[in-house]
């Protein structure tokens, strides 16, 4: 089994930031259907994009701080392991900013193989997928509150 865990700044308020996940991840969860998601990692003269059936559900958080989501994601296709973590928005040192984290683990496919080829190169791949994952969703945070605060601004301007 292969630990992951990735972290990545958004340039989004705290509280923003988890109610924006809550707004993507939440009626996925309540529905209970999977959905699609496109997941991507890039390299020197490279870009790999795969489809994964991706399931949300509300976690628990211990310390009652955070609202985690547990993702589960399986590949449509090919030999690349299915994922099981959880995506949590978590405060940063400033109001400004937040972090947004994937924490979980997977089985590499193909038994005695597919551990030498994680040991090798799989397990990178995987960092830098879990990297572009976080930047996309913390992009569209990021956006939201960009569109959210010039809406704000033109309402006290009027």
């Amino acid at each position: 089994m292969s630990q992951l865990l990735e972290r990545h700044v958004v340039h989004c308020p705290y509280h923003l930031a988890q109610r924006y996940l809550a707004d993507s991840a939440g009626p996925r969860a309540a529905s209970g259907d999977a959905g699609l998601l496109e997941l991507t990692v890039s390299g020197p003269g490279i870009e790999l994009t795969k489809s994964v059936v991706a399931t949300f559900a509300p976690a628990t958080d211990p310390m009652h701080f955070d609202q985690p989501w547990r993702i589960h994601w399986k590949p449509q296709a090919g030999p690349y392991p299915e994922f099981d973590g959880e995506l949590t928005v978590r405060a940063d040192e400033n109001y400004e900013s937040a972090l947004l984290e994937l924490r979980g683990s997977y089985r590499p496919p193909g038994g005695a193989l597919g551990a030498a080829f994680d040991w090798a190169a799989g397990s990178r791949i995987a960092t830098a997928t879990a990297r572009a994952l976080l930047a996309r969703i913390g992009d569209e945070m990021e956006s939201r509150y960009r569109r959210d605060e010039e809406s704000k601004q033109r309402s006290n301007a009027s």
